[in-house]
């Protein structure tokens, strides 16, 4: 008989244990349909998640960075099921967030085009109106190997053969795809309604240049298509203000792939270098810094 105590304080009582989906429902149908995962004593989880014993819970909607944070992950995972559907012969690894987004790594015999990730993105919006439920489950480390053997899934074969023998392994399945991940993740994938796939680069499998080179496909996702434009808006205003485009538009210098990190100056731009250099002398020599030189 598990008592929930809520942020505010409140309290609720159930019979027998309930999931973190039912005590939104409790709540209001509005808070049930917002929600994207919760913390249970302070530990992230799915709505699906069942609370046995008294807890704390916190509710997490997209307007918590949390469950931004859930969305983006959620949305790496959407990214992956669209390019094995549309690139079957490609391989999975890894999926994480980052700042403003995501990324997945794919190994994949040729190089993904704007046109890939035009397709790609497309196939992403069809897999969201498909509403498609997230399922998490458990499995044997060994079970798990086996399973991506079958599917010839080499990379994430290794990644599991590096975890603890005795560790069960948490998956996350959504129509065909399924990924090793701890989680947590939105209830289905109709919660994904605003993202978009910005560039592909490339990145060393683990990390190390002594690996193969896989292909990295950045992505960023928000709560709704409003932000997500706000966003392009400045990543568009930020480009426009990239030093690189400056320097070649205004002629003040270059740069050159035989010598990376230096700078060419031209004339113009030598000339304007001095003019604040001679500036940002005077301003320490008016506060009485001393200024000092390495090479």
């Amino acid at each position: 008989m598990p008592t929930i105590t809520l942020p505010d304080g409140s309290q609720k009582q159930f019979d027998s244990p309930v999931s973190l989906h039912q005590v939104a429902e409790s709540i209001g149908p509005g808070l049930a349909k917002a929600a994207l995962a919760g913390r249970v004593d302070d530990v992230l989880v799915d709505t699906s998640h069942t609370i046995e014993n008294d807890s704390d819970l916190s509710i997490i909607t997209a307007k918590d960075d949390d469950g931004v944070e859930v969305l983006r992950h959620s949305c790496a995972h959407l990214m992956a099921q669209a390019v094995q559907q549309l690139f079957p012969t490609a391989q999975v690894t890894i999926g994480p967030t980052v700042e403003d987004g995501f990324y997945y790594d794919f190994a994949y015999e040729r190089p993904f085009t704007p046109e890939d990730l035009e397709s790609i993105e497309k196939r992403m919006t069809d897999l969201s109106r498909e509403n498609l439920t997230v399922e998490r489950s458990l499995m044997s480390r060994d079970e798990a190997i086996e399973l991506f053997k079958q599917k010839g899934e080499d990379y994430k074969v290794q990644i599991i053969e590096d975890i603890p023998n005795e560790q069960d392994l948490s998956f996350y399945q959504q129509g065909d795809f399924v990924d090793l991940c701890r989680g947590p993740h939105i209830p289905n994938t109709g919660k994904l309604q605003a993202f978009k796939l910005t560039k592909v680069a490339g990145a060393y499998w683990r990390g190390d240049s002594r690996n193969e080179m896989l292909q990295r496909i950045y992505g960023t996702a928000w709560p709704d298509k409003k932000s997500l434009k706000q966003y392009i808006n400045r990543l568009a205003e930020a480009e426009k203000r990239d030093h690189r485009k400056l320097g070649k538009k205004f002629d003040l210098f270059h740069t050159q792939e035989e010598s990376p990190g230096m700078v060419f100056w031209h004339p113009k731009g030598w000339t304007l270098y001095q003019i604040i250099m001679q500036y940002m002398s005077q301003v320490f020599k008016d506060n009485e810094y001393q200024e000092v030189h390495t090479p």
